[in-house]
């Protein structure tokens, strides 16, 4: 009975001993996984954050540039420079060159096609005005 006792206790370890192997293995794969999953939400998480960064330097410049271009509508080269293009306003002492799209030897053929275009009816001015190729 002895030697039958050693043979249970033998084979009562090695099952024991399978069995704390076969637990081991199962719970290094799920920590494993578990692992797994919080590195790959890390990486996400830092892939997001960095996408934020770029954001944020992207629309930091885009403040910086609109903020100086804020800074230059407001100074005074600015307001004149407009004054003179859209409201044709001019400063004391200047005056102003207008500059016909005529050559100087064709001013008198000019005035002879202004001539002719006021003497043509009305009917036919329109239909040069939507019809004719234009030069």
């Amino acid at each position: 009975m002895i030697i039958k006792k050693r043979k249970k206790n033998k084979s009562g370890k090695i099952l024991s001993f399978k069995l704390f192997l076969i637990f081991s293995v199962v719970l290094v794969v799920f920590l494993s996984v578990g692992v797994g999953e919080e590195y790959y939400r890390e990486y996400q998480i830092q892939k997001e954050i960095s996408s934020l960064t770029n954001e944020i330097d992207y629309f930091e410049k885009n403040n910086y540039k609109l903020s100086q271009l804020m800074e230059y509508y407001q100074t005074k080269e600015y307001k004149e420079l407009e004054a003179r293009k859209r409201l044709n306003m001019q400063k004391e002492g200047e005056s102003v060159v207008i500059i016909s799209q005529y050559d100087t030897n064709s001013t008198e053929s000019a005035v002879e096609n202004e001539n002719k275009i006021a003497e043509m009816a009305n009917y036919i001015k329109w239909w040069n005005y939507f019809f004719a190729t234009k030069k």
